[in-house]
């Protein structure tokens, strides 16, 4: 018979049992499916084999295609972290000593290019720098003249300026929170500014510094978007679309994609390891009940770093997103800019595209309210359990979960290939790759961890008195969530919606593969319009989807701030505060 302890142990897993299924389903099993691949590389073939081989490693290795691919990868990640460090710590400086209009314009810029998708961003730039393009049309240049950006050391320029955002958001609060007294300290012993900067200020910086450039390396060398854009163009082999190219292929190479998909969770994973265990050597507060914050409030300051981060926005943003937009409102971009070469023809033929224009914009919109309904629903669930259930379960679930936010978006949706495409689920009829079931499953999968992210910061900042008072006088846990947990956390809750709504309307890596044939979604007719050199009505597709976005966002901040506002318990205690804005935060400090 069972003691006491094995019946709450019994009980401690039933009580966990939701978690684990949806854990499982999304998680769990796509990620195994897909590393089993690279130790026993003939488990979901037709004859299935558990004979183990270390060949899909191999083949990374000795493939030359493959070796290329990740040396390429680990090249450009790198340089475009470094790129973006000095780009995003230039913007960071010139928003916190910009005046209140300046800091405005810096901030909306800086967050226009972290909703941008990276493969919209890429597009943009391959229309303005291609030979014919709008920059060679405008300017008579001739051809040949932007070899130079067709290589490595363009590719690593333009990424490293998407990836501005990502130590921008580090690197804004960290250079607030160091406050005015060590610099006032340093002035009193008379060291001149460059040496306090040097001495004082960049060590102080480390951590954000490191957070920042960490993740702008992971996005750099995961990056599906500007691979998929800018490969077929240079010739610049990268990983991620080494490994779409292999499940693409007939016949499909599975272990060569399993073999390098793990090594980009290693890569990455090393890196954020790296990034911790320097930060954890030494001391690096800067806030205490004696610190100021270091914010100007003059409304008209102009400094060079508020100069500097201008000038680094509009090449960022202005220059590929404006050569976007030329794009689908010019007749032809060979007879100039002048008033009778514009038009609204490409939209109106974008508008009658049918199932491949604004049949996939509606398709797509559907996925993504579904996916914001249940990323919603699923993260405010699975954060309850994680912060307020301490058993065995509930801990290792917490733990997986949240390094699944290093996996690329590539990675988890080959996962599911494998995963519900497998041999074993056709006697149970539960092959579903290729279904609109699927696809959505892998939008799901790829916004849960984030959503479960931002519930977790929210939920600590309540007190677990009011969770506990709910218990003794007999709520149930359906009963604590929806009556005391939730109107805390409702603003949060609602941005986690919105996130995943705008995430899913421009998510590329689990549309290309997972898609239902026939039925492209939104992100892919905008990658075979670009493919297909139809540039104008890409950018037609593009600009109407990012409109949408944009407008969601808008919708989804005002809804945040009012239900924000509101959420005050009768004792004074806050609710959390919104967190549509800390998607990134939430990864550097996982």
């Amino acid at each position: 018979m069972f003691n006491n302890h094995a019946l709450r142990k019994i009980r401690e897993w039933l009580g966990a049992a939701p978690s684990l299924l949806i854990f499982l389903i999304l998680i769990l099993y796509p990620v195994l499916a897909l590393l089993v691949q690279t130790f026993l590389p003939h488990m979901f073939d037709v004859h299935m084999s558990l004979k183990p081989s270390l060949a899909p490693i191999r083949e990374v290795f000795a493939n030359p295609l493959n070796f290329i691919a990740v040396l390429n990868s680990l090249e450009l990640g790198l340089a475009a972290a470094v790129v973006a460090t000095v780009f995003g710590t230039i913007c960071a400086f010139g928003s916190v000593r910009a005046g209140r209009l300046w800091r405005i314009i810096i901030d909306t810029g800086v967050w226009i290019v972290f909703f941008a998708p990276s493969y919209v961003i890429a597009q943009g730039w391959l229309g303005l720098m291609q030979d014919g393009g709008i920059a060679a049309e405008l300017f008579h240049l001739p051809n040949g003249w932007s070899a130079w950006f067709f290589t490595k050391y363009g590719l690593a320029v333009t990424m490293g300026l998407r990836y501005i955002p990502f130590v921008y958001f580090a690197m804004t609060q960290a250079i607030v929170n160091i406050g005015t007294e060590f610099e006032q300290a340093g002035r009193l012993l008379g060291a001149s500014r460059r040496l306090l900067f040097r001495r004082i200020t960049l060590p102080l910086m480390t951590p954000a510094l490191l957070a920042g450039a960490s993740l702008a390396f992971a996005e750099g060398f995961g990056d599906f978007g500007f691979a998929a854009a800018i490969t077929p163009s240079t010739h610049i082999p990268m990983i991620t679309y080494q490994i779409y190219a292999l499940l693409d292929q007939a016949p499909v190479d599975y272990p060569g994609a399993a073999g390098l998909s793990l090594l980009m969770i290693i890569v990455m994973g090393a890196a954020f390891w790296l990034q911790m265990s320097w930060v954890k050597r030494r001391s690096y507060s800067t806030v205490s009940s004696h610190s100021r914050v270091k914010v100007t409030h003059e409304p008209h300051r102009f400094s060079p770093a508020v100069l500097g981060a201008l000038v680094i926005l509009v090449v960022a943003l202005v220059l590929p997103l404006g050569s976007t937009v030329l794009d689908s409102l010019l007749k032809s971009s060979a007879t100039g800019v002048g008033p009778g070469n514009w038009t609204l023809h490409h939209y109106h033929q974008v508008m009658n595209l049918g199932n491949s224009g604004v049949g996939s914009l509606r398709r797509t919109f559907v996925y993504a309210v579904i996916t914001g309904l249940l990323t919603m629903v699923f993260g405010l669930y699975l954060a309850f359990q994680m912060m307020f259930k301490k058993t065995v379960a509930i801990r290792i679930i917490n733990t997986i979960m949240i390094a699944t936010i290093a996996i690329p978006g590539i990675v988890l949706a080959a996962g599911f290939i494998f995963a519900y495409n497998a041999v074993w689920l056709i006697p149970v009829h539960l092959v579903i790759y290729g279904t609109p079931l699927c696809l959505g499953m892998a939008y799901l999968a790829g916004t849960l961890p984030f959503s479960i992210r931002l519930q977790l910061g929210a939920m600590n900042q309540m007190s677990p008195n009011l969770t506990t008072a709910a218990a003794s006088l007999g709520a149930k846990q359906g009963t604590i969530l929806r009556r005391v947990v939730l109107p805390l956390v409702r603003g949060t809750a609602v941005s986690t919606f919105f996130m995943a709504l705008t995430g899913t309307m421009f998510e590329l890596p689990a549309s290309s593969l997972l898609y239902p044939a026939g039925y492209p979604p939104f992100p892919e007719v905008i990658q075979q319009k670009f493919n297909a050199f139809e540039y104008a009505r890409g950018s037609a597709l593009t600009i109407l989807g990012m409109a949408i976005v944009f407008a969601m966002y808008a919708i989804g901040r005002l809804l945040e701030w009012r239900l924000s506002k509101g959420s005050t318990t009768s004792k004074g205690e806050t609710a959390p505060e919104p967190v549509m804005q800390s998607r990134t935060e939430s990864v550097t400090v996982g």
